[in-house]
């Protein structure tokens, strides 16, 4: 066993190593979010390179998008990938008719979600799809470039390289279990499900409060009882945001708050 972790440490030290002079990684599928392209989700031949000063995914159809690692707010891999680039699309951002491929299928397959703000400070998305054998580099090299630790759900933590920094978010593997099922056992009724309401902020890094009471920073996924609440963005330098909303049991909401210089 510490044969393979010493194994394992010399590859993501490679890995991190060869980062800094650039990965490119051709094998990558892209399968929806804020680039506007007909791209096939099947198809595997577009570009993703990513060096400290560029995140650059050129697609099939010569398109390309460049991200600023920066400028990126989320890493997410899995089902959790699924879920956050979901919500985009739930929320009518601009995503390609081939955005909703795959996004909710059942099938553990190597996704991998990158969350940023554009140039005009709104917050953008795309979800990827690397191979068997490019997968970890490809998280590796994200990580290492923009600091920002992979977001994924329990189920899925074991497929993370080790060395890479997650987070790990509970509370969504039952949105993705397997129906019909044999396993399931009969439950007692339970209280109505909490809400999650997902904040994020352009700058990110802000306090989030829920009803006046500190709950953490932006970006944050928040469960919340069902009713009224108000939710409140602060960070120094800033003008206050808040907004006021109903949580629904069992709903799954994104706010984003754009905060501005006070006038």
């Amino acid at each position: 066993m510490r044969f393979s972790a010493r194994i394992i440490a010399l590859f993501l030290s490679m890995t991190l190593i060869a980062y800094g002079q650039g990965n490119s990684f051709d094998r990558v599928r892209y399968n929806g979010g804020s680039v506007n392209s007909k791209v096939d989700p099947k198809e595997w031949k577009n570009r993703l390179t990513i060096t400290s000063d560029h995140i650059t995914l050129k697609l099939k159809d010569s398109q390309e998008v460049n991200i600023a690692p920066k400028s990126v707010t989320s890493l997410s891999y899995g089902q959790e990938a699924h879920r956050r680039v979901g919500t985009m699309i739930a929320l009518a951002v601009l995503v390609a008719p081939v955005a909703l491929f795959g996004l909710f299928h059942k099938t553990r397959l190597h996704y991998i979600g990158i969350q940023y703000t554009d140039s005009e400070n709104k917050s953008a998305g795309i979800l990827l799809q690397g191979d068997k054998d490019n997968y970890r580099a490809i998280l590796v090299a994200l990580q290492g470039v923009t600091g920002v630790p992979v977001s994924v759900s329990e189920k899925d933590r074991e497929f993370v390289p080790v060395g890479v920094k997650s987070e790990v978010t509970k509370g969504h593997d039952k949105e993705y279990a397997a129906e019909g099922s044999t396993d399931a056992k009969p439950s007692a009724p339970a209280e109505p499900a909490k809400g999650t309401v997902n904040v994020s902020s352009t700058p990110p890094g802000a306090d989030v409060s829920v009803d006046g009471s500190f709950v953490g920073n932006s970006p944050a996924a928040l469960k919340v009882s069902p009713g009224k609440h108000t939710i409140s963005v602060k960070l120094a330098g800033y003008a206050e945001w808040s907004r006021e909303m109903t949580v629904e049991s069992g709903s799954d909401v994104q706010l984003t708050a754009t905060l501005e210089k006070p006038q």
